[in-house]
């Protein structure tokens, strides 16, 4: 009985994950044949009626920097300005390349755009690199945090500086943009967000973000796999709806306005013992009723080294799950602590399921070898007898293990949904960054962009294009990624302290209260 409600609960589990991918996948495909056919981006949820006939009033030809005269022949008015800030810190494998892929996306804006680094101190790695690699663009000395994460202290010294003129050369700016410094953008990155944010002005839409999808290395470690792994689930909440509850702080706009206003408390919340940019960002539009857009083609490469040490993995999956013992109010408290405890029960039957029906399988198939032999060694009446015995024991085993059966049958659907799912994601990428086969790391530029590439050492190669020995690594990389979710929720529950790039923060009622900085501890991540 206890098996069964096991294999029942892992079955269920399976099903929502697969009919995750398959959804996200099908969104996949039908956003890269929108781009292959050229027609125009939805950037609104409503029927597609009602979206093409905004879309035709909205979207005008891009060559020329400015939209087409509306329908009541108004003049044409330019594209909004936009101003992006890279929190940085030390120099990860790819850095410039990512970099130099933020300038191209500005390159191929048309509107007005600029972009700055804030960076801890003239002594990280990272300020000398970014005034090597993009000079043409600003840096921001941040100095060291001591109320909040560094990114975030990073991130509210940038807006500071904008508001105070220090930076964006004294203009105006209609939107803001934070970048991560770990991903690579596409050129229809910038348009979408700020298409989006102005489709959906009227619509308490706060904010409009990105997600990741994690690509491991060709030949990276089994641990690789297992950090592409955890985004594999999250990305689902990302990828099936326009709007969304969730934000990823790698790639958030947000009207400037609303940040030098400190609209809702963001700001302050960010500032003031704040440890994660996008959990904080998401739990202030839930409280305050406020949209999260999310466009279909705001998906972006996010590649993972080869060589990941067991360290390494355990400390990123121990911030992920310290980040959700982290609060600003007792309703934020309660949600967080809320999504740990459901999160270690799925967790946990489905760990149980998948390491009771291995010992269940794996003991058939030893049973099936050895009766093979017998019957191998056999006369042929032996022979006939055992294969009718046997059958009569499948037969009476299935009857009373449907749940394990429809375990099993689950378990392939979520292995083939998940190839689903990659593969969309490949031809997506195709299109969006306009490679072919391989990702290559190496950024094809001429001129002087392609030579500052060039001091950039990266040598790995990047694919989606995978072979069946990466999708089992990946499948079995899931499995230990939830495995290892209950002893890191149990480990954020004994201590209030965690390690990020060199820096130990400590928590106390869910705000980040002492800022140690480890010297000569280079980033980790």
């Amino acid at each position: 009985m206890l098996s069964a409600i096991v294999d029942w609960h892992g079955s269920v589990i399976l099903l929502t994950l697969s009919t995750g991918w398959l959804v996200s996948a099908r969104l996949k495909r039908r956003e890269t044949r929108r781009i292959l056919l050229g027609k125009p981006c939805s950037y609104e949820e409503g029927s597609s009626q009602e979206r093409r006939q905004r879309q035709h009033k909205r979207v005008g030809h891009r060559g020329t920097g400015r939209r087409e005269e509306d329908l009541d022949g108004a003049e044409p008015r330019e594209r909004s300005s936009v101003f992006a800030f890279v929190p940085a810190k030390g120099l990860k494998e790819g850095s410039v390349r990512n970099w130099l892929s933020f300038v191209e996306g500005g390159r191929d804006y048309q509107g007005r755009f600029g972009m700055c680094f804030c960076i801890e101190s003239e002594e990280d790695v990272a300020c000398a690199a970014v005034r090597e690699s993009v000079s043409d663009h600003g840096v921001v000395i941040c100095g060291r945090a001591a109320t909040c994460s560094q990114k975030l202290h990073n991130i509210v010294s940038g807006i500071k500086a904008l508001k105070e003129g220090k930076i964006g050369s004294g203009r105006k700016w209609d939107y803001v943009l934070f970048l991560d410094d770990d991903i690579k953008i596409h050129d229809k990155l910038i348009d979408n967000l700020v298409d989006t944010m102005e489709a959906n002005r009227g619509k308490d839409c706060f904010m409009c973000t990105a997600y990741p999808f994690d690509v491991p290395a060709l030949g990276a470690c089994f641990l690789s796999y297992c950090v592409a792994a955890y985004h594999m689930r999250l990305i689902i909440a990302f990828s099936i709806a326009f709007k969304t509850t969730f934000v990823w702080g790698g790639c958030m706009m947000y009207r400037t306005q609303d940040l030098l206003k400190d609209a809702y408390g963001l700001v302050s919340s960010w500032e003031n013992g704040g440890y994660s940019d996008d959990l904080i960002a998401s739990i202030v539009c839930q409280a305050n009723g406020l949209t999260i857009m999310c466009n279909p083609s705001n998906v972006l490469i996010q590649r993972i080294p080869k060589r990941t040490t067991l360290k390494q993995y355990w400390n990123y999956m121990s911030r992920q799950v310290f980040v959700l013992d982290t609060y600003t109010s007792g309703w934020h408290k309660r949600l967080n602590h809320m999504l740990i405890v459901i999160h270690v029960y799925l967790s946990t039957f489905f760990v149980l399921a998948v390491i009771q029906n291995l010992i269940r399988y794996g003991y058939g198939l030893v049973a099936i070898a050895w009766f093979l032999v017998k019957a191998s060694l056999g006369h042929s009446e032996v022979y006939q007898y055992s294969t009718r015995l046997a059958y009569v024991h499948l037969m009476r085993w299935l009857s009373s293990n449907v749940s394990a059966v429809f375990f099993f049958l689950c378990v392939v659907l979520g292995f083939f949904a998940m190839t689903s799912f990659v593969r969309s994601m490949d031809r997506l990428f195709a299109q969006l960054y306009g490679f072919s086969g391989n990702l290559e790391c190496s950024t094809k530029k001429k001129g002087k962009d392609g030579a500052r590439a060039d001091n950039d050492k990266e040598t790995s190669w990047y694919s989606l294009d995978w072979g069946w020995s990466q999708y089992v690594r990946m499948w079995a990389a899931l499995c230990i990624d939830v495995a290892l979710f209950v002893p890191a929720a149990f480990k954020t529950l004994v201590s209030d302290e965690i390690d990020w790039s060199g820096i130990r923060y400590t928590k106390r009622d869910g705000l980040i209260q002492r800022v140690v900085h480890q010297p000569g501890v280079p980033p980790k991540d």
